[in-house]
């Protein structure tokens, strides 16, 4: 389980973590579902088939439960709004700067991955060993201070 510190200063349990998968390939999405499953990360698990509509989850996210916490899981090449123009909204963004974000791509370009951490990402890994990534993601989610999205999160 995952909170952040603000989800235990009322004593309660913590909160079961987000994971915003923001995936066009709908191959790709099934295989992060089957991912999740079998490293049982036990999550929410909310899909955005590009960067506009992941905008648009936050945002209702944020306007339901002020104070989420939220990993994000990012393709950067996607039709529409693509992975770094998404970034680049985020990190503009008051309400979801503080977005914690995992590059998921099959992009090993020295120019995407500099961008992406320009960003401000938390890492940066390929596609094809998504069991290794959950893996990671279950630990890194099981024990993050998840930074607080929305505008009480200051």
């Amino acid at each position: 389980m995952t909170a952040s510190l603000s989800d235990l200063s009322d004593g309660s349990e913590p909160k079961r973590p987000t994971f915003l998968l923001i995936e066009d390939d709908a191959v790709d999405v099934e295989a992060f579902r089957r991912a999740v499953k079998r490293n049982q990360v036990d999550c929410e698990l909310v899909h955005a088939s590009d960067g506009g509509e992941a905008l648009k989850k936050l945002r209702d996210l944020v306007d339901e439960k002020d104070n989420v916490g939220v990993l994000a899981f990012l393709d950067l090449n996607m039709p529409g709004l693509n992975g770094h123009e998404f970034l680049t909204e985020v990190r503009r963004d008051d309400a979801l700067k503080r977005l914690a974000v995992i590059v998921v791509t099959t992009t090993r370009h020295q120019r995407d991955i500099a961008l992406a951490y320009d960003k401000n990402v938390a890492g940066y890994f390929e596609k094809d060993d998504l069991n290794s990534v959950l893996e990671m993601a279950r630990q890194f989610a099981g024990r993050l201070v998840f930074p607080t999205l929305g505008s009480s999160g200051e």
